[in-house]
């Protein structure tokens, strides 16, 4: 079923949608398949496996590095906010997970207000990928058991193969210093 094939007038309607979509499209199916983007996956893992093949573990050390690095920015926010103010929204098992995403929600702060004050400084976003708008909570994050009053302060930031570690602990910085102005938790070190 191709999106717009059903009409609200008098033509035949299904009772129930096979896909959901996010609400771009009334919360009928979203979108059309980026066909050029399926096929430069498709081509992206053919190359990492004759790379693999051909001994190139290259893939493998970017991942680790990029673990590390997650880890290192999500470390450096427990430590200065305190594990009753952040929270991980990924899964427990980490194998279960990019090595490059971090999804955490800050308790106390709305999401909105801390981005549009570090935007510049920092990219990130505001919410869960699939739904970043808006007072509502997101369903990705409530899917996910993620208490609202984390929920309500999630960011995601990534991080990619060349992230220093310099650029997680600035960027870990300025993200604490406006958790601290928002929230009114006293002075912080940079």
């Amino acid at each position: 079923v191709r999106p717009g094939c059903f009409t609200t007038g008098s033509r035949v309607q299904p009772k129930k949608y096979m896909l959901l979509g996010g609400g771009q499209e009334g919360g009928k199916r979203s979108g059309t398949e980026n066909v050029p983007y399926i096929v430069a996956l498709g081509t992206a893992a053919d190359i990492i496996m004759k790379r693999t093949e051909q001994g190139d573990l290259q893939w493998q050390q970017n991942a680790h590095w990029m673990k590390a690095m997650r880890y290192r920015l999500k470390k450096n926010l427990v430590k200065a906010l305190g594990e009753d103010m952040v929270r991980d929204n990924g899964p427990d098992r980490h194998n279960y997970r990019l090595p490059n995403t971090l999804s955490i929600g800050i308790k106390s702060v709305q999401s909105g207000d801390l981005l549009n004050q570090i935007q510049r400084q920092v990219a990130c976003s505001a919410g869960s990928a699939c739904h970043a708008s808006g007072e509502q909570l997101s369903p990705v994050l409530e899917a996910m058991c993620v208490p609202s009053e984390f929920a309500r302060g999630t960011l995601r930031l990534s991080v990619g193969p060349d992230t220093t570690e310099e650029e997680i602990d600035k960027a870990s910085a300025i993200i604490i210093r406006e958790v601290t102005r928002q929230v009114g938790l006293g002075s912080t070190e940079d």
